[in-house]
């Protein structure tokens, strides 16, 4: 059981009430059912929260002589995502159940409360942590290692000998592991470049519905702790991604590039193969990147500039498209002196 004061101090808020409540979930006041937190940003919403059956009312604003317990917070949307993630540390593991149609191979390892869905596949030699979840239609090859509390949603795909940390989550349709596109075209043929590396995937890592990571060359393809990838977004072999980078969707890292500590890819970035992005970048959506970036940068545009440069460019070739006309004719006058 979760008790209000377990919450409190987790995101650091202060109860005015029933410290000792029980609490169930958190939700909007017009779903919230007793022993529910739910949320008022201002007065008008307190006043609207009054006759929902929620049990406390998180809330910024000051409060007295209010009907329901209030966990008051300073910031209030930092204060529910710790919150939401307070609940999911917090909340006891749902009992693990391996369904009947599973199929489960030779010598692998399931940790307790182990959860495997319908039709889901575990390949001979692989090994599974506590409280791990295997949605329907998983595929995890052979020699596979995924960590505690890790959760994989319905048709994700993992190839051989892929490692996956603890406390991960895993969207439907992700394929880890596959070869990496190595090719090399010679006297008429393509010849395919062998790859033989793994992927390694840290702890608390996040990947999108859809997204593709694959393994490396000789070498491993390494997404390191905490890194928050989008959906449909693909990182080629040999990739290494630091710790708490953020990959918003439909990004594309090229073969062998390295993404430093911290750094937010926009929407439809593209990095090219062997590229070094430096620690706390960030990358404005649709910017292309085709040389190393320096830490603490911020770019966009294609090719990639400094923003304040890309400002600079943008707004010069406004000028010049509204004033086509003059620039046309000062270059004529200048091409006759």
């Amino acid at each position: 059981m979760i008790t209000l004061k377990h919450v409190a101090q987790f995101i650091n808020g202060t109860v005015i009430g029933d410290e000792n409540l029980i609490v169930t979930g958190m939700t909007s006041c017009d779903l919230a059912k007793e022993g529910d937190i739910t949320f008022a940003m201002d007065g008008k919403d307190l006043e609207r929260v009054k006759s929902s059956k929620a049990g406390c009312v998180l809330t910024s604003t000051d409060v007295e002589n209010y009907p329901k317990t209030i966990l008051k917070v300073k910031d209030m949307k930092l204060a529910m995502t710790m919150m939401y993630n307070a609940m999911l540390e917090l909340m006891p593991p749902e009992k693990g159940v391996v369904h009947a149609t599973a199929v489960i191979g030779e010598n692998v390892k399931l940790g307790n409360n182990v959860a495997v869905g319908a039709y889901a596949v575990i390949d001979k030699g692989s090994e599974i942590g506590d409280d791990a979840k295997i949605g329907p239609h998983c595929y995890i090859g052979k020699n596979v290692r995924i960590g505690k509390g890790t959760r994989l949603f319905a048709k994700v795909t993992v190839y051989d000998n892929t490692v996956i940390g603890n406390r991960g989550v895993i969207h439907a349709g992700v394929v880890i592991g596959a070869d990496g596109f190595g090719f090399i075209p010679q006297g008429g043929k393509i010849y395919k470049v062998p790859q033989m590396g793994q992927v390694m995937i840290g702890d608390n890592v996040e990947i999108g519905a859809n997204a593709c990571i694959d393994r490396g060359t000789f070498a491993n393809t390494i997404i390191g702790d905490n890194v928050k990838i989008d959906n449909l977004v693909q990182i080629a072999h040999n990739v290494k991604v630091e710790r708490n980078v953020m990959i918003a969707a439909l990004t594309g890292i090229a073969g062998s590039c390295t993404i430093g500590e911290g750094t937010l890819l926009g929407g439809m970035v593209g990095v090219s193969d062997h590229v070094s992005v430096g620690k706390n970048v960030k990358a404005g959506a649709k910017t292309g990147i085709h040389n190393d970036v320096e830490d603490n940068k911020i770019v966009f545009g294609y090719p990639s500039r400094e923003a304040s440069e890309a400002r600079k460019l943008h707004g010069l070739l406004s000028l010049i498209i509204r004033n086509e006309r003059k620039v046309k004719k000062l270059l004529r006058e200048e091409s006759l002196e």
